[in-house]
């Protein structure tokens, strides 16, 4: 299995994000776009992570969550 890791600066810190095989270029720079509008309103990078997974399923993807997964994106667009 191939890791596609990619460093970018999160808060003055140089973190790593996975590339998921499933996503294309576009879709990993637009979450990469994503995680960077929570750097402004200062979340954690884990958490960030995590929430961009979530937006990408949500957005991209198309899936279904619970409303309160909905909740939570909804806050950060």
């Amino acid at each position: 299995m191939e890791n596609n890791y990619k460093e970018v600066t999160y808060m003055n810190t140089p973190i790593k994000i996975l590339q998921y095989l499933s996503e294309s270029n576009s879709d990993f720079n637009k979450r990469v776009d994503f995680i960077k509008g929570l750097e402004n309103k200062e979340v954690d990078w884990k958490e960030a992570i995590k929430l961009s997974r979530l937006w990408y399923c949500i957005t991209i993807k198309k899936c279904k969550y619970s409303p309160e997964n909905y909740s939570k994106i909804k806050n950060y667009i």
